[in-house]
């Protein structure tokens, strides 16, 4: 597999979980540590998916949610949030729609790739 995967987290043990396991599993890793990043890397690189922390300084993941929709090129890309919040804590932040995914952290890993496989094909990403 050599999808391109955008992981945006303040959080530098997970950014390095994450690119380990999944440059482990043959994909391309782009780390970030705040939204403002998220949103300008996507838009430089589109990613076939996003993995992004809703809570991080600068600007939320779910923000940078938010500008990725307004722009024609990046609109279309899955993201999957990731927060140690419960989802139901966090619903209102988060947006409803079929591209979108939430793991709660500590992830399980099983879980979160299974999660990937079923959103890539949605970000352009042909095996």
């Amino acid at each position: 597999m050599i999808a391109q995967i955008l992981v945006a987290d303040d959080n530098s043990d997970i950014t390095g979980l994450l690119h380990e396991y999944l440059s482990g599993k043959g994909n391309r890793v782009i780390v970030v540590n705040d939204g403002y990043q998220l949103a300008q890397k996507a838009g430089e690189h589109r990613p076939h998916l996003i993995i992004t922390d809703i809570q991080m300084p600068g600007a939320y993941g779910s923000s940078a949610y938010q500008v990725l929709q307004k722009d024609a090129a990046t609109k279309n890309i899955p993201v999957i949030f990731m927060s140690a919040h419960s989802y139901e804590k966090l619903a209102k932040l988060l947006p409803s729609d079929p591209k979108t995914r939430f793991i709660q952290k500590p992830m399980n890993l099983d879980a979160l790739y299974d999660m990937i496989k079923e959103l890539l094909p949605l970000g352009g990403y042909c095996p």
